[in-house]
């Protein structure tokens, strides 16, 4: 009687599928997860790269910029970002001169939001020889603190970094005025 039980018990397959079901939502979840946090964390890479090169792009085209141009660059900036929030980004656009007098390269001129500007004055490296003697380079900068939606559960907190470098369309030293 128990033997015939037993064999009874084990030839039913009328729960197998949900057994089934409960072993494998778990993982279907965690890749559903996985995939929303890396399409979004590819998203806002892109984003923050356009938002660079914007900047970098909206200094490089005139003579001279006001505090409200600057501001304006800054703005645009953190509208590209959009449906991102800008609060999380740190945004720095400043201006490299190559001082033919010191053959040093120094900031010329810098703005931030949310965090601090580069001393005026101060030396900064640029990568190969994009500033020739007597030029500038204008470097837009971005640091954005992407925290994901479920918690941590999948990439954990990112810090995604992009810097852009173009050199001013009109004349070789773009001044703040």
């Amino acid at each position: 009687m128990i033997a015939r039980t037993v064999i009874a018990f084990l030839a039913c397959r009328r729960g197998i599928a949900a057994t089934e079901f409960a072993v494998v939502l778990p993982l279907m979840l965690l890749l559903l997860m996985g995939t929303v946090e890396i399409g979004n964390a590819f998203l806002v890479d892109r984003k923050v790269t356009r938002a660079v090169q914007i900047g970098a792009d909206l200094a490089a085209q005139v003579e001279v910029l006001t505090d409200d141009d600057l501001t304006d660059i800054m703005n645009a900036m953190g509208e590209v970002l959009k449906p991102f929030p800008a609060t999380a980004s740190r945004v720095v656009l400043t201006s490299v001169y190559h001082d033919p007098d010191t053959a040093a390269t120094q900031v010329d001129w810098s703005v931030a939001r949310g965090t601090e500007a580069r001393a005026v004055g101060s030396t900064f490296e640029l990568p190969g020889n994009l500033a020739p003697e007597g030029d500038s380079v204008i470097v837009a900068e971005i640091e954005y603190d992407l925290t994901p939606l479920y918690a941590d559960a999948i990439l954990g907190e990112l810090t995604i970094v992009d810097v852009a470098y173009l050199r001013p369309r009109r004349t070789t030293r773009i001044t703040v005025d």
